[in-house]
């Protein structure tokens, strides 16, 4: 299940940020193989195959003409009855692609490394089409039509191919198609069956997209020390797109600096220009993230191949209210989520997962304690002091503790690097996020710094005391 974590940053300026769980964000993570895997080899009757083959070609095409751009090669594989949702929807995927497309100078057309849908393996009742379109689709010749899982395939590339070199991300759709003798045409997706209701029950997490479904796409790409980084982008986001190119190279070698190398050391960037835009890419509720400046999201995690699949580091438009120094500490902050996913596991605590890449997003932007910990040092010197490490029900965003919470987690970091080295405070997060339960990770951090829970937060609390005297 995902959880989307949201924290308060300060740098400069109060920096408001999203992050969720494995480190971050994250989607389900025991999936090391795509989504097809598992489907049965039962060979198809020659219906089935004809079906199969037939719509195949025609995704094929489609394929085609999406990832070029060609508006005229989308509209005549679009059967005339179909909803005009359906046109708009794939126009827009193909503006993506598309030059000639005005994108504000924040780059060009989407060049993906690959973009391939086919027929996906399916199970149980076939949907029918609605009787109303149904009845327009034989008026018009159409002999059959089928509704039918499709799976999009593709590597996200950059301004150019081969762009940002990553594994092939596996989107999971419906569509719906008719068939004119030989020919096939779409005629829609999931909404135009008979029954469109899922087919399961209880809450169902809002589906992966890919960034081409919102219109005025950009890509421009920067290099990092791991290669291309992509920077893709929507309207009303020049200011942020200008300040991440800028940024990248600076902020991917920081983590470095502290992480090492044993990264990908580049990474996908989303900028979004209003919030229906964040919170589809980030598969949250728009309004639940309002207060978020980023998040960091993934598709999957691979434990056969250790590569996390369709990573992407999503701006929310508040991110065109910080100045560039905010946004620094936030890019090397979710910077950070990016380069210890693999390392990271669900159950770490997020006083750990959120305040070492707060402590590396933050590093070197403040001078005094109170600049960087405000709400904190206002406890502090009241003489109220933390009297143990925040809980996860602590970051809540609807919590009046969150800002606490993540400044007191930061805090911590910045104590243990500061007392101990910062190869100490790397070695206590990899050890501690390592996999194992309470008591394992508590051992973990004695391991590692020398000192046990207990003992470590006493000369925390003393350290506090110290900086804000």
């Amino acid at each position: 299940m995902r959880d989307v974590r949201v924290r308060a940053a300060v740098a400069v300026l109060v920096v408001v940020t999203a992050a969720g769980a494995a480190t971050a964000c994250s989607e389900p993570t025991d999936s090391s193989t795509a989504a097809s895997a598992s489907a049965s080899h039962t060979p198809l009757n020659p219906f089935e195959q004809q079906r199969t083959d037939g719509v195949g070609a025609l995704l094929d095409e489609l394929s085609s003409v999406i990832r070029t751009g060609d508006r005229a090669g989308v509209d005549a594989l679009v059967d005339a009855a179909a909803p005009r949702v359906l046109s708009d929807h794939l126009h827009t995927m193909t503006d993506a692609f598309a030059r000639g497309v005005d994108r504000d100078r924040r780059g060009g057309p989407l060049a993906a490394a690959s973009f391939t849908y086919r027929v996906a393996p399916s199970s149980g009742a076939e949907l029918q089409v609605n009787p109303t379109l149904a009845a327009k689709l034989e008026e018009a010749g159409a002999t059959d039509t089928w509704v039918t899982p499709v799976e999009l395939t593709y590597a996200l590339g950059g301004a150019a191919v081969p762009g940002i070199a990553e594994p092939e991300v596996t989107l999971a759709d419906t569509m719906a198609f008719a068939r004119y003798d030989d020919d096939w045409k779409v005629i829609g997706d999931r909404s135009v069956a008979l029954d469109a209701r899922p087919t399961t029950t209880g809450p169902d997490a809002p589906a992966e997209i890919g960034p081409w479904e919102f219109g005025g796409l950009a890509a421009a790409d920067v290099r990092t020390a791991g290669g291309t980084s992509t920077i893709l982008s929507y309207r009303k986001t020049d200011k942020t797109v200008d300040r991440a190119r800028k940024i990248m190279p600076e902020a991917v070698a920081a983590v470095s600096e502290f992480w090492g190398d044993d990264w990908p050391q580049r990474a996908a960037v989303i900028a979004t220009g209003d919030q229906n835009e964040f919170a589809g890419l980030t598969r949250t509720a728009a309004g639940d993230t309002a207060v978020a400046a980023a998040a960091t999201v993934f598709s999957r995690i691979d434990k056969r191949a250790n590569q996390v699949v369709g990573q992407r580091i999503v701006l929310s438009p508040n991110a065109a209210d910080l100045s560039e120094p905010a946004l620094a500490v936030v890019l090397r902050h979710e910077l950070m989520h990016v380069a210890t996913r693999l390392s990271t596991t669900e159950i770490a605590p997020m006083w750990l997962t959120e305040g070492v890449p707060e402590y590396v997003g933050r590093k070197g932007t403040y001078r005094e304690f109170i600049d960087a910990a405000p709400d904190l040092a206002v406890e502090v010197a009241a003489n109220r002091l933390p009297k143990s490490l925040p809980v996860d029900s602590d970051f809540a965003v609807d919590s009046d503790a969150a800002r606490v919470a993540y400044q007191s987690a930061w805090s911590f970091s910045a104590f243990v690097a500061d007392k101990y080295g910062e190869p100490v405070l790397k070695d206590m997060y990899r050890k501690m996020t390592s996999g194992g339960d309470t008591p394992a990770m508590d051992a973990a951090m004695k391991s590692a710094v020398g000192h046990d829970k207990n003992a470590l937060v006493k000369q925390w609390q003393k350290w506090l005391r110290a900086q804000v005297r």
